[in-house]
């Protein structure tokens, strides 16, 4: 067995060149500076304690270096994750935290099984199910719903609503409890992290912004005046153990499991694809999906929760042009020194700058720009793109997705069912077949090719047969040929096949002969097994025309 191919962090380390190790240093302490305040506050997105966000990370770090294919790839905690996890555990604990607690641990635990599984059998296409709208409906829906879950804590207030529109009318509704100085570490946190992102992008916005609002309410003792801090961490490394398990817990979380295996593998092999292609190197998508899946189980062996991958941890290794998957354990070697050294510092981390961390994350992801380059090319599409995102508002982000992915579906059935098709005509110029009536052209006495532009299968085999009825009683002439052009057609189902039986048998009886052309092997092999045109089968339309020209029935006139 190919060890490397399993494990491409080990090709890397084989071909390694000195020169790498300083931008994959210099990335892997910017990312790891950047996990402290991200894995804190995406721990408490969660519903989990802080700590254990570092659990969550730490493992997945060195598991990820091995088995990842992406060199820049940030896993980690990840706040669509994060609240797609709260979202069905929480329904699930009956407001028991240990009982929530465990369950996370089992989520994690089932979503890596699923990545593992989906990988062997080679599933990686399943991330295709999410079309563009999806994803930008989805992203932009998660993204108001986090700022809207940090409402509460940025403000010094505790909402007990649920969902986006209840926090945000409860919100309105106690806008007199807001608490002044959260609300103003809240807000100049956001403007160090905005700023820095627009102008220091290279730099670790999260943890120079959090770290200098702690600097701040430690020498000002803002606790006293009511800021509310993390409090004391447990500081000590993970423990690895098996979390406790029942086959009833298992059957629970399935449904969440898979939504977020597929969500978080999506965004995992999007993000990753994006960078590669722009640095010149591939990404292996089952490759992806295996390590998708070994990070979560390294996550919940050390007691963490579901985990997928950061856009922002994976664009700043790429602008600090580091060149390998080093990056990955620089970074966990980072965490852990961070952890032993400055458990007492992380515990005085003001909340409202957490808060920010996730109201800055939420803020980002959010896709206007996606949603104007939709209504620029299918207001159809848009209207997917706005359906997922309100979904997911109103819902739950696992909801949302699988509503937004059947509303595709169903609008690429409805493209499917109801395709373009046209008559064709012989176009000298160019030197082919083009539609005639685009290009005002004559159609030739006799002859009708006729395209259709879609699989004929049972959702659009009745539209064909009423298109081309319709075709032949608008073609000027009576038809002595009927020439399918099969070019667009790539799969022919039973109920189809039935359909072209009795078309080839009505129009046989009026004197018309149906030939097929520049029909792809499958369905040729379709057609050869119910026995349709084998005898008016031809490689191109203009040698069904030639076989026109030349048959022995036509008489001059």
């Amino acid at each position: 067995m190919n060890i490397e191919r399993w494990l491409p962090g080990v090709a890397a380390a084989k071909s390694y060149e000195r020169r790498f190790l300083r931008p994959d240093l210099i990335a892997g302490l910017t990312v790891g500076a950047m996990l402290i305040p991200q894995s804190m506050a995406y721990a408490e997105l969660a519903g989990m304690p802080p700590a254990s966000g570092f659990h969550a990370v730490l493992l997945a770090l060195v598991v990820y270096a091995l088995l990842g294919s992406s060199r820049h790839l940030g896993v980690g905690p990840e706040p669509g994750t994060a609240i797609l996890a709260a979202t069905g555990v929480g329904a699930l604990s009956l407001g028991d935290p240990n009982r929530y607690a465990a369950l996370m641990v089992v989520v994690a635990l089932v979503v890596g099984a699923l990545c593992l599984a989906g990988a062997l059998l080679r599933l990686g296409f399943l991330a295709e199910l999410l079309s563009k709208p999806v994803l930008v409906g989805y992203i932009t829906g998660v993204g108001l719903t986090l700022i809207s879950s940090q409402l509460g804590k940025a403000a010094g207030m505790s909402l007990k609503a649920d969902g986006f529109f209840p926090r945000v009318m409860q919100f309105g509704s106690r806008l007199a409890e807001v608490h002044p100085l959260s609300l103003v570490v809240t807000v100049v946190t956001l403007g160090v992290l905005t700023a820095l992102r627009r102008y220091a992008p290279k730099l670790p916005g999260a943890l120079l912004g959090v770290s200098g609002a702690t600097l701040v309410s430690h020498l000002f003792e803002l606790p006293s005046h009511g800021l509310r801090v993390v409090g004391e961490l447990s500081a000590s490394l993970p423990h690895l153990a098996l979390p406790s398990l029942r086959w009833a817990d298992l059957s629970a979380v399935l449904p969440t499991a898979f939504g977020i295996a597929l969500v978080g593998y999506t965004d995992n092999v999007l993000t990753a694809r994006s960078v590669a292609a722009r640095l010149g190197y591939r990404v292996n998508a089952t490759q992806e999906l295996l390590a998708l899946g070994a990070i979560n189980v390294a996550s919940s062996l050390s007691g963490g929760f579901a985990i997928s991958s950061s856009a922002s941890r994976t664009a700043v290794p790429a602008a600090l042009e580091s060149k390998t998957q080093l990056v990955s354990l620089v970074a966990a070697a980072f965490v852990v020194l961070a952890i032993l050294g400055f458990g007492p510092v992380l515990a005085q981390m003001p909340e409202p700058a957490l808060s920010a961390v996730i109201l800055s994350a939420g803020i980002a992801i959010i896709d206007l720009e996606g949603f104007r380059r939709l209504w620029s090319i299918s207001r159809l599409e848009f209207g997917v793109a706005v359906l997922a995102a309100l979904s997911v508002m109103l819902f739950d982000v696992l909801s949302g997705v699988l509503l937004a992915v059947g509303a595709s579906v169903l609008l690429a059935l409805g493209r499917i069912a109801v395709p373009n098709d046209s008559i064709l005509a012989r176009a000298e110029k160019l030197d082919g077949w083009v539609d005639a009536k685009e290009h005002q052209l004559v159609t030739t006495p006799g002859l009708l090719v006729y395209r259709f532009d879609a699989p004929l299968f049972f959702a659009n085999a009745n539209r064909f047969r009423e298109r081309l009825a319709t075709a032949l009683q608008a073609n000027p002439g009576r038809e002595e040929w009927v020439v399918l052009d099969f070019e667009g057609v790539g799969e022919i189902d039973a109920t189809a096949i039935e359909m072209l039986e009795e078309v080839i048998a009505e129009q046989e009886r009026a004197g018309v002969v149906i030939a097929i052309a520049r029909a792809n092997p499958r369905a040729i092999e379709r057609l050869e097994r119910s026995g349709l045109c084998r005898k008016h089968r031809y490689a191109t339309i203009n040698s069904a025309v030639k076989a026109f020209n030349s048959r022995s029935q036509r008489s001059d006139p």
